[in-house]
């Protein structure tokens, strides 16, 4: 194996290789494709939060002029309509009732956008309003309302089936996780303090740039579909089962996508485009508007409650997590994310008694999906809140507190998992020193606070695929299932196979992500593309490399073992040279041939790991943050921001920097500003006048990353991926750090001013 020093492609900040195009606006985007005729689609959405659909007449807008179809309950019954990520409890448009304000109800295709707009204003739809449930405190009272009545039919997402104890059954609750280990009742008897605090987590959108777009096409034989999403093998298998397809009569497309912070993994609106194309035959393109996206999935806002045993000299004893997310309307991943909630709610932490129980619950809102963190965020926000005000009650200081209570490296989360694979304290004492922890500011109203995660990371149970062609005038054409959604896959993979293959980086070139020639891979998603897919692609070149030396060893009348790579040219020990050209067409006797390397990965399963596969890795992140508070006002000025990342191996240093500080941004989006609002099951803010997202006003002041790099990854040439530890501690930190600058504890976010403000007009008169 080379030595770090000697990575000719790895390590370095080379510069993205879709760069150029992004710059110069050559680069193709799924709203960009236009189709010899093609159609438009707008979609009719419920005004009400729930309400069973009496009537839905769109016989008007049918024949209105340039209306080419429309989609209503009537269009949809001969397809397996009901689909889901995890249950299938979602309908391509709306067929007994509406469940939130944004619901499709119908759709229309026309021949411009404008009159598509025009003719939904034609179609009457009546409704018979339901009582509703708006948040997880209306929606697991007693006798509430039932957002879905009956039992949904359940999906397979990972291997897995989700679903809820029969105890549940006639409530909202649509999945429960619980686990549990030590005896909890005697554990809190036997600790010196008991504290119990609940954190209110916010339903927070992704905003990402470009809003969902799909484009598709039913010829009579074949599904093309062009879809700005993350997992398109996954979008293919849901279109196979609604429309009864076999996966090779499924085509799916990925240009560059604009964004997407998983909000655009699984089915979003696609099936409506499909199903127009079905009816028509014409090319079909839906574009939602941002206050579309705003109506088609969220952040899960969520309820944490933490009640901790702890012993006088600071030791962690026990735990027990009650966990409430509001998957909104439907189920989407929330299932999932609500289990990845409740098993990493245990944090980075020595806690030997535990017990944990997640709920996911129905309500009348916005569906929750995947969005980076993925569960880890609403938990962290909670588990490293409480840590400062118990080491503040025990007058314990918050970094000690947690040094003492840090796992160690090798160290066991759970049974069966994947072993601690860091130093833990290594990134906290560097995140203590930038931020100059001891040293106390002598400023009135200023605060230092700290955070910091664990999580389990690269996806539960992961497959994945990659191809590395070499041409045969040496050039290389790497295909990869990992969709560019701005993280930088195409350039960090095409490091990995350039490393392996000891030629220049701008001799390999990416693929166009096509389901039917593309690899398998099952998703863009938990961090994962750099170990996951990375380890494919490498697997993919090493296999390449071996076959290029069995050419080779023929053409230059030499042992394969006696020859080496460099700088895109074959060596032999005794100085001879041939590029890789000139190998592969004389093996072949022209320049008909090429060499064609596959790699693959799959993540094992174990019975003995509590979700079913040991974590392909942790992703550890750690922030900390000096602010200053306006007694007057609220606002909260960052004036310093640290955060450090566990990160193994950087194939590029600049990109995981960029990765970081993106994520510490998305951070302070939704710690200080980021908020839907809800009256009365209506939302008020899907649009980006009210709804705030942060700018580069919200910058620190100071702001730095930092990155920890041992090796200690399972990924290529030891790199672990990134990009979501960042976020997950950043509003801890920022509430503990207000928190020493005013005296005022927060519980629920954003930290906007108004509630800053109160918090201490609150504290100043209780006084």
């Amino acid at each position: 194996m080379k030595k770090p020093s000697s990575y000719t492609a790895v390590g370095k900040n080379a510069h993205r290789v879709d760069g150029i195009e992004k710059v110069t606006g050559k680069a193709v985007y799924a709203g960009d494709i236009e189709l010899p005729g093609m159609a438009y689609a707008k979609i009719l959405r419920s005004p009400m939060a729930h309400a069973k659909l009496v009537k839905v007449d769109a016989s008007k807008a049918a024949n209105l002029t340039g209306v080419v179809a429309v989609l209503t309950r009537d269009d949809i019954k001969d397809l397996n309509y009901r689909y889901g990520a995890t249950y299938k409890d979602q309908c391509i448009v709306a067929v007994d009732k509406v469940r939130y304000v944004g619901d499709p109800v119908a759709a229309v295709l026309a021949d411009d956008p404008a009159r598509a707009e025009e003719a939904l204003d034609l179609i009457d739809v009546e409704y018979e309003e339901l009582p509703k449930v708006t948040g997880i405190d209306d929606a697991i009272a007693p006798g509430a309302p039932l957002v879905h009545e009956g039992d949904v039919a359940r999906a397979e997402l990972r291997g897995s089936t989700y679903g809820a104890p029969e105890r549940f059954k006639g409530t909202n609750i649509c999945y429960y996780f619980g686990y549990e280990r030590g005896n909890l009742d005697e554990a809190f008897k036997k600790a010196d303090f008991v504290f119990e605090d609940t954190f209110r987590f916010h339903k927070v959108q992704h905003y990402s740039l470009e809003p969902h777009t799909n484009i598709a096409y039913y010829d009579g034989e074949k599904f093309t579909i062009w879809s700005s999403c993350q997992d398109p093998f996954t979008l293919r298998d849901h279109l196979s089962g609604i429309f009864r397809l076999p996966l090779s009569r499924i085509r799916v497309i990925v240009p560059y996508v604009g964004g997407g912070y998983g909000g655009k993994l699984y089915v979003k609106c696609e099936p409506i485009a499909a199903a127009l194309s079905w009816k028509t035959r014409r090319p079909v393109k839906l574009v939602l508007s941002i206050g579309e996206s705003f109506k088609t999935v969220t952040r899960h806002a969520a309820r944490v409650t933490l009640k901790t045993g702890i012993m006088r000299d600071g030791r962690l004893f026990a735990r027990e997590c009650q966990i409430f997310t509001d998957t909104g309307a439907y189920a989407d991943a929330g299932p999932r994310v609500t289990q990845k909630a409740g098993y990493r709610s245990l944090g980075p932490y020595r806690i030997p008694h535990a017990k944990i129980e997640a709920h996911s619950v129905y309500t009348n809102t916005v569906p929750a999906g995947a969005f980076r963190g993925f569960g880890g965020v609403q938990v962290t926000w909670a588990y490293e809140s409480q840590m400062d005000m118990m080491a503040e009650r025990l007058g314990i200081d918050p970094v000690n507190l947690r040094l003492q209570n840090l796992l160690k490296k090798g160290e066991i989360y759970t049974a069966g998992d994947t072993p601690v694979d860091c130093d833990l304290k290594e990134g906290l004492l560097k995140v203590a020193d930038a931020l100059k922890w001891k040293q106390k500011s002598t400023k009135r109203y200023t605060g230092k606070g700290l955070g910091m995660c664990m999580k389990d990371a690269g996806g539960t149970y992961k497959v994945a695929g990659a191809t590395v062609r070499i041409s045969s005038d040496g050039s290389v054409v790497l295909l990869t299932g990992t969709v560019e959604i701005g993280q930088g896959p195409r350039t960090a993979l095409s490091q990995i196979v350039a490393e392996e293959l000891a030629m220049p980086l701008d001799q390999v070139t990416v693929a166009q992500l096509d389901t039917d020639v593309t690899p398998y891979d099952i998703s863009t998603s938990a961090s994962s593309s750099t170990v996951v897919m990375g380890l494919a692609c490498q697997r993919a070149a090493q296999d390449a490399k071996k076959q290029l030396l069995q050419c080779a060893a023929k053409v230059m009348k030499q042992k394969a073992a006696a020859l080496s790579l460099k700088n895109g040219a074959v060596h032999t020990r005794s100085g001879a040279t041939a590029p890789y050209g000139k190998v592969i067409m004389e093996f072949f006797g022209s320049k008909a041939g090429e060499i064609i390397g596959k790699g693959l990965y799959r993540d094992k399963r174990s019975k003995k790991a509590v979700l079913g596969s040991p974590t392909t890795f942790w992703e550890v992140g750690w922030g900390g943050v000096e602010v200053e508070v306006d007694p007057e006002t609220g606002i909260i000025k960052l004036l310093n921001y640290i955060s450090v990342a566990d990160v193994g191996k950087a194939i590029n240093p600049a990109q995981v920097h960029g990765q970081d500080e993106g994520a510490v941004m998305f951070g302070i989006g939704h710690t200080m500003l980021e908020e839907m609002v809800y009256e009365d099951g209506q939302l008020l803010n899907p649009n980006l006048v009210d709804y705030r997202v942060p700018t580069f006003e919200n910058l620190p002041q100071k702001f730095s990353t930092s990155i920890i790099e041992n090796g200690n990854g399972p990924g290529p040439f030891g790199a672990k991926g990134m990009g979501e530890g960042g976020l997950l501690p950043v509003a801890s930190a920022v509430a503990n750090a207000v928190s020493q600058a005013v005296g005022v504890r927060i519980q629920n976010l954003p930290l906007t001013p108004p509630k800053v403000w109160a918090a201490i007009q609150e504290k100043q008169q209780s006084r």
